[in-house]
């Protein structure tokens, strides 16, 4: 189902996303998404009736899903460079930090595997290699949505 297919772009961060400024999805529409997350994307006869007019819905639905997505990359990116930021923070930004090749930094051995993805050295190279746009293009944009996914789990185990 097309409907299946643009949510999973957001996982796992479609609930953060829905309940986002930026996420033009009403309350309504927020609550059809939630009932296919539960049910798996499988909705059966009696909760279809609950929508009236589903397929016309469920296409509107779409469309600002896809509409939404340039918005939610740039929240995520943003959501990234915060993280790295924090990274640094948390390192009291310490020079060595930034310019160390990456396996020598005190970080969780997955964000490092994550950082390596964007065939970067060191952190600085981040701010060096990529500008704004670079960030929210595809396959950059998975390695910002990979290291992201790795410090949620991180931060939830």
């Amino acid at each position: 189902m097309k409907l299946e297919v643009n949510i999973k772009s957001y996982q796992p961060f479609w609930h953060e996303w829905a309940q986002n400024q930026e996420c033009t999805l009403n309350k309504e529409e927020r609550s059809i998404v939630e009932l296919y997350l539960k049910n798996n994307f499988k909705i059966n006869f009696f909760e279809s009736l609950l929508f009236f007019n589903q397929t016309k819905r469920i296409k509107k639905l779409i469309s600002k899903i896809i509409l939404d997505y340039q918005d939610f990359k740039v929240w995520l990116t943003t959501k990234f460079v915060f993280s790295v930021l924090k990274l640094m923070r948390d390192n009291k930004f310490n020079d060595y930090f930034l310019h160390l090749p990456l396996d020598y930094i005190s970080i969780p051995y997955e964000l490092k595997n994550k950082l390596k993805l964007f065939k970067i050295k060191t952190v600085y190279e981040i701010f060096e290699k990529y500008n704004e746009e670079d960030l929210y293009k595809t396959p950059t944009f998975n390695n910002v949505m990979a290291f992201e996914i790795a410090l949620k789990e991180l931060k939830t185990n």
